[in-house]
């Protein structure tokens, strides 16, 4: 039994820390919802008001000729950034994918009541996974945060070093940011704002990365045990009913596909377009900045986050068309017409793999993610010449 390990334990904690998480929240008194209410507006509204400044900054970039354009494309890389963390946070909270994560809750609870032996180990396995991948993705946002704010405090103490004695007309910053006041009357409280900010970004982009990686990998787990449960369908004593009681269960599962495509369609099309260009500016800036570090650390995060996901989508394809070969293992040969009538249909459908799309333009696989990490060295090739 299973009860002290569920799936969605370690996310559903991380995603209660950046306010995406609304659901099963009904042992919570009037008093908790309400104040956890006002902690998740504040929350994103901290995390993603970034994009406003960022936006407003970029005229006098452009106006400011002591600046060069790489200050410019900085901002427009960070932008794209929070333009995809914000639709990732308002899918989240969406009225279909709350219903989903329901029911993939309902799920897992079941699953981790299990006593079957098989089942049980095949859920600890994917269990372990999904913490591992999870704990990458986080923990590697979180420290890439503290980087960025470390090093632009680094920047900015060289800087006055070096201008040692000459009159400073603007004092540096971090971060090319628009504040409605004066940055150098109040620059105790914006180097402040510009050493959080980034932390607080970097942890909304691993929470929801990580936490879509999560959904993916449950529908793995789900496919896993199905292929498990077809092989052995012949073991049942009621073998037809059995039977029918999968194939309705494999018929959920594509219902629940279907609405996560529905959900996150339009987001994993923003992000898989999105993705090269945030990646050709930061080898841009790799190349020609001095912080090789930083955007180089940059860079290898942004595409394990791409290819962790786009490989994860792919095993969804595969175990998707391995149900197939599952039935073709069970002793189908010693069944009924009626029974060889329903594994048949069911062959048929297994043979149609499940996939995640994006948006209108095909199906989110590992071919795709690799495809979006050579557009980007492409787009930084042109840009470059």
């Amino acid at each position: 039994m299973l009860s002290t390990q569920r799936y969605f334990r370690f996310i559903r904690q991380l995603m209660m820390i950046i306010g995406t998480w609304t659901v099963q929240t009904g042992e919570l008194s009037t008093l908790k919802k309400r104040l956890y209410q006002v902690y998740a507006i504040t929350f994103q509204v901290i995390c993603t008001s970034g994009s406003l400044s960022l936006l407003a900054e970029v005229p006098a970039l452009i106006k400011t000729s002591s600046i060069t354009s790489a200050a410019v494309m900085d901002n427009v890389g960070r932008l794209m950034i929070y333009v995809v963390i914000m639709f990732k946070i308002f899918m989240w909270q969406s009225k279909r994918m709350l219903n989903l994560l329901s029911v993939a809750l309902q799920q897992d609870s079941e699953l981790a009541g299990e006593t079957n032996p098989k089942i049980v180990k095949i859920y600890k396995k994917h269990v372990s996974q999904a913490n591992n991948v999870v704990t990458i993705i986080f923990s590697s946002g979180i420290l890439i945060g503290i980087g960025v704010a470390l090093i632009g405090d680094l920047n900015c103490y060289m800087y006055f070093k070096n201008q040692k004695g000459s009159d400073l007309k603007e004092n540096p910053l971090p971060l090319n940011l628009w504040y409605p006041f004066d940055k150098n009357k109040y620059y105790t409280l914006v180097l402040l704002d510009q050493n959080i900010r980034p932390i607080l970004t970097c942890l909304c982009i691993g929470v929801v990365g990580a936490s879509i990686n999560s959904i993916v990998m449950f529908l793995k787990l789900q496919l896993t045990l199905l292929q498990h449960q077809f092989r052995i369908v012949d073991k049942f004593e009621a073998v037809e009913y059995n039977l029918k009681f999968l194939c309705l269960k494999h018929q959920k599962l594509i219902e629940f596909v279907e609405g996560f495509n529905e959900s996150a369609k339009n987001v994993i099309l923003l992000e898989y377009t999105v993705s090269s260009i945030t990646i050709a500016i930061i080898i841009i800036q790799l190349i020609s900045s001095g912080q090789f570090m930083l955007n180089l650390t940059l860079l290898s995060y942004t595409s394990l986050q791409l290819l962790l996901f786009a490989w994860n989508c792919n095993e969804i394809i595969v175990q998707s068309t391995a149900l197939a070969n599952a039935l073709y293992e069970s002793n189908w040969y010693e069944q009924s017409k009626s029974v060889k009538r329903i594994l048949q249909i069911m062959m048929c459908r297994c043979e149609k793999p499940l996939r995640l799309r994006i948006g209108m333009f095909g199906a989110m696989d590992l071919d795709a993610g690799v495809s979006r990490l050579k557009l980007g060295y492409s787009y930084t090739t042109l840009v470059k010449n």
